[in-house]
């Protein structure tokens, strides 16, 4: 369908004067849909177009000869599969527990074919593109092609527009394709989304000018020494942690100065990288970048409140030049960065919001921390309202920070521009994550829930933090803009502390660890003063106790989190000994089960070689078999925080596993899982879910598990044979 276009009489008489002759000049110009259709038979793909045409007055074709910078993102074959892996590397109580992957190990696990990712390459290529990445994850494909390249790839029209109405949200004069994206159908089934045949999304920094007369405010705006204070990175800091060891990147869309960064060190006696300042600053260029153009303010301040907080670390600066996707390929695909932090907000279509998604998801399962400003607008948070719907990204919202010369809280409250609630888009992943509940956290609302935590983003009068613009100290901005990258500096230096006590270098999807902390007292500042807007379901947003819309858990004691969420990887212990159960609780005592065969040895895994026995009949109940597994670790049991079983053998499909394990404080079997024989045929990870794991635990670090199987009577089933082939323990323990 031709698309509607909105035109002045004047633009539409000068536009058809234009089109006077353009069967002479089609194949200058490189009208794509008017040369390729002829050749090559073509299928359209769901890319939709902008449907801000239909309110714009078309201008001009664009030039042909312009370089456009496109990304192609193509469909993981099995979503499901790599979410799921995601989660279980950010999960305490996931066997893999913090085992990142690389970007080239999940794209062998969850990408496209690389033969598919080929047949793209070479028809790019074919067409006169550049390929500059083919991710590692084999979902992303970026490369460079002129107008007219494009229109011939892709069998369409990219044309110049101005927005009619110039308050809409967006660029007032931009660039689309005006007809359907169309590709051989050889590959058109693999494509999730094109970007860069439009500039029509506008990121949006998240940060004020200015502030209204009788905003309340702190009394100073922070200083990096009283940041560290109020926020406690202060004690990690003056033991030298200083970001030495650690990689953090912004994600910019605004020009910037680094000229701007050695006066920020020296004003406030930041401590000089080696090889000077600056030294330890890299700018990654993505499609152009933007940082040589005219700052706003926005990339500025983020460098300096990174550095600020972490001013020894590796810093990188991804340096976008519109897209977004792109930038964080080129993040995902370079994995260098424990921690990213972005502070725009984007208008994004379907198909683009489900591309970042993905590449989202591979940044989780790598171990990224990626963390987003969530708004200065309190709960309004469309239009511009991506990634504050994305549950892999940490949502930083805003207090304002009352604090002393030295930086001890006087006082913090909610900031009423806190960007806070839910966005209504119907992306698939908007809904409410399986590790955001807690203490305050609704559960009738299926949305992801914003914001995760806070920090100071309203200072005094002249603004929250200082920093340098333009060669100059400013002190005339505010917006969670601050707050999200003192926070990812923050974070560097607690992530130092953590690694120093033995724990991964890397804490990936953070918001899992936090929610499971339930605003626990001595990690987090309850907030439960200040209010910032209406709910979408028309309640008052207002700061409360434990988590809440305005401040989410509020700021973090960053030196106590470190203490608490330093641990192991998951260990796994294998069974020490095993036999058959006695059940003394009989009298007569039997033993439930004959002629056992195997031991301990058979199971460290799955691979046929079995502890097993025949059942026996006992009373009214039936056949049964119950076997006893003792599993000796090495672990403090006090230190414990997750603690699951792995269980697997061969049962009959009309029976009853059940799993077991000795309370040792008790001395009763309580009950974990119960399986059927079929699904017991595969391993399956069973959680200890409780409040004081050591209970689990002898003096000696022992534990016993019972695994039972059982046939009622009333399935009239002869004896059988019951077989356990994997049983093992995993237990993840506290470094401190």
């Amino acid at each position: 369908m031709a698309p509607r276009f909105s035109f002045k009489l004047r633009s539409l008489a000068s536009w058809a004067r234009k089109l006077v002759g353009a069967s002479v000049i089609a194949a200058t110009i490189g009208l794509g849909s008017m040369a390729t259709a002829q050749t090559t038979k073509m299928t359209q793909i769901p890319v939709p177009i902008p449907s801000v045409i239909q309110r714009s007055t078309l201008v001009s074709h664009k030039s042909s000869a312009d370089v456009l910078h496109v990304t192609v993102s193509l469909l993981p074959p099995n979503p499901g599969a790599l979410q799921a892996f995601a989660d279980s590397v950010n999960d305490p109580k996931s066997p893999n527990y913090r085992k990142f992957a690389t970007p080239a190990q999940l794209g062998q696990m969850f990408g496209q074919p690389q033969t598919a990712v080929q047949k793209i390459v070479d028809y790019l290529k074919s067409k006169g593109f550049k390929v500059t990445l083919v991710a590692d994850s084999r979902l992303s494909i970026l490369a460079e092609a002129t107008v007219g390249q494009a229109e011939s790839a892709f069998n369409t029209t990219i044309n110049n527009y101005h927005l009619v109405n110039p308050k809409e949200p967006g660029r007032i004069d931009y660039y689309s394709f005006s007809e359907p994206l169309q590709l051989p159908p050889t590959i058109s089934s693999t494509i999730l989304s094109v970007d860069g045949l439009d500039n029509t999304s506008l990121p949006k920094p998240r940060f004020k000018k200015g502030l209204k007369k009788g905003m309340k405010m702190a009394a100073t705006p922070l200083t990096p020494d009283q940041t560290r204070v109020v926020y406690n990175t202060a004690p990690l800091y003056n033991a030298g942690l200083r970001g030495n060891t650690k990689n953090v990147a912004i994600s910019s869309w605004d020009g910037f100065r680094l000229s701007n960064v050695p006066l920020y060190y020296s004003h406030f006696n930041l401590p000089t990288p080696a090889g000077g300042v600056g030294n330890n600053i890299k700018v990654v260029t993505i499609a152009g970048g933007a940082g040589s153009g005219t700052p706003s303010g926005e990339g500025d301040l983020d460098i300096q409140m990174v550095l600020g907080m972490a001013p020894l670390c590796n810093f990188t600066i991804y340096d976008g030049g519109g897209n977004l996707i792109d930038v964080l390929t080129q993040e995902q695909n370079d994995n260098k960065c424990e921690v990213i932090s972005e502070s725009y907000g984007w208008i994004l279509n379907s198909t683009q919001q489900m591309a970042a998604h993905n590449v989202h998801v591979l940044m989780t399962a790598q171990g990224i921390t990626y963390m987003a400003a969530s708004g200065d607008y309190g709960t309004t948070i469309e239009p511009y309202a991506y990634p504050d719907y994305e549950p892999e990204c940490l949502q930083v919202g805003g207090t304002i920070a009352n604090v002393d010369s030295v930086g001890n809280r006087i006082s913090e409250v909610g900031w009423s521009g806190s960007g806070g609630g839910w966005t209504p888009e119907t992306a698939s992943f908007n809904t409410l994550p399986v590790w955001q509940r807690g203490k305050g956290v609704p559960t009738s609302i299926n949305a992801r829930l914003v914001p995760d935590v806070a920090l100071n983003a309203a200072g005094a009068t002249t603004g929250a933090y200082q920093f340098y613009f333009n060669g100059s100290l400013s002190f005339d901005y505010d917006g969670t803009s601050f707050a999200c990258p003192v926070f990812a500096g923050c974070l560097a230096v607690t992530e130092q502390k953590i690694q120093s006590l033995g724990g991964k270098p890397r804490l990936g999807r953070i918001s899992d660890s936090f929610y499971a902390q339930n605003g626990r007292s001595d990690v987090w500042f309850d907030i439960t003063s200040g209010t910032n807007g209406i709910l979408p379901n028309g309640n008052r947003s207002s700061a409360g106790p434990f988590w809440d819309f305005v401040t989410g858990w509020g700021p973090i004691n960053f030196a106590k989190y470190a203490a608490t969420a330093a641990v192991t990887p998951p260990t796994v212990f294998n069974v020490s000994s095993v036999g058959l159960f006695e059940n003394t609780g009989l009298h007569p005592a039997v033993v439930e089960g004959a002629n056992p065969s195997g031991s301990a040895a058979n199971l460290a895994q799955m691979d046929g070689a079995t502890y097993s026995a025949n059942s026996v009949l006992e009373g009214q109940l039936g056949t049964i078999v119950s076997m006893q597994a003792t599993i000796n670790t090495t672990v403090d049991p006090t230190k414990v925080v997750s603690l699951s079983v792995t269980v697997g053998g061969a049962a009959p499909a009309v029976g009853t596993v059940m799993v077991y394990i000795v309370n040792q404080s008790t001395g009763q079997y309580e009950l974990l899982k119960s399986l059927s024989g079929t699904a017991f045929g595969s391993p399956t990870t069973i959680t200890v879910n409780s409040t004081k794991l050591s209970n689990y635990f002898s003096g000696s670090s022992s534990s016993q598990l019972l695994i039972r199987c059982l046939v009622p009577r009333s399935r009239s089933v002869p004896l059988f044979n019951f077989g356990l082939d994997q049983v093992q323990m995993n237990v993840t323990s506290n470094l401190n």
